[in-house]
């Protein structure tokens, strides 16, 4: 009787957190410049400041957007607002919310070239370009350095072919980060297009004269590149996906699509 009640309890205390947890998820969540999350519903943002209710209240809070870091409403979109100004944490502090807050971290690119290989020195140099391409445009977070995302994949046994192996949660936990990037380049070879030239050469004998055809030829590659690329917060939400095909025929022209690509994300700031 006694181990009933038990098992009884048991799952009625998962059953109250998974309700918890799904309540949680239907209410916009507002972070603020000191680490603070307001949990409720944002019912009006203007010029200045935005217009909040608590979950379970009903009166009315107006919050100066000065102090808000983002917000990241119910629905998943995510909405930024100023740079957080962290102060260095003390050797005995633990770590917390301000440790990793606005950090960033790229995972290495699955990068798949035009004879259907993985190719890992690619997809490292891919995710070498991303990271720089982050650091000049995305100027309201921090990027981690590629050195020591890889560095925490290799140390847990994890490669680029057994990423899927953890949830984007875990991933963000495991890099000590708020954001990850995950993305993947896949070429395929599409046609070969030709050139030819023809010249004419002539030369004197006496009275005679002789005359040859020089024909040249030249072939060139097409490639279409598809890149993809998707971003996930610590809570293992989608803040950002997105695929584009390149509009280049060249191998390498993933670079501008990246570009392309990175300008549209909730990342990017002029």
């Amino acid at each position: 009787m006694n181990r009933f009640f038990l098992v009884a309890v048991a799952v009625a205390l998962l059953l109250f957190a998974a309700n918890v947890a799904a309540q949680e998820k239907s209410f916009d969540k507002v972070v603020k410049t000191d680490g603070e999350e307001m949990i409720g519903k944002v019912l009006e943002i203007d010029a200045e400041s935005i217009k909040f209710v608590y979950q379970g209240e009903s009166l009315t809070y107006t919050v100066k957007q000065s102090e808000i870091n983002k917000i990241q409403f119910a629905s998943g979109r995510v909405q930024f607002f100023t740079e957080v100004t962290e102060e260095k944490p003390s050797q005995d502090s633990s770590p917390g919310l301000q440790d990793h807050h606005n950090l960033v971290a790229v995972l290495p690119f699955d990068y798949m070239n035009s004879g259907g290989n993985r190719d890992d020195k690619m997809g490292l140099k891919v995710q070498s370009d991303c990271y720089t391409y982050l650091r000049k445009k995305a100027k309201l977070f921090d990027i981690q350095d590629p050195a020591t995302t890889n560095a925490l994949l290799v140390k847990n046994n994890i490669e680029v072919n057994n990423l899927i192996g953890l949830t984007p949660q875990e991933m963000a936990n495991l890099l000590g980060v708020e954001y990850v990037v995950y993305g993947a380049v896949t070429i395929n070879q599409t046609s070969v297009s030709s050139y030819s030239a023809n010249s004419y050469s002539s030369k004197a004998n006496g009275s005679r004269f002789t005359s040859s055809n020089l024909g040249s030829s030249t072939s060139t590659a097409n490639f279409n590149t598809n890149v993809d690329l998707k971003i996930y917060n610590d809570q293992g939400q989608s803040v950002y996906s997105d695929t584009h095909d390149s509009f280049w025929p060249s191998e390498n022209a993933y670079e501008i699509t990246l570009n392309y690509l990175i300008k549209r994300t909730p990342l990017y700031s002029k």
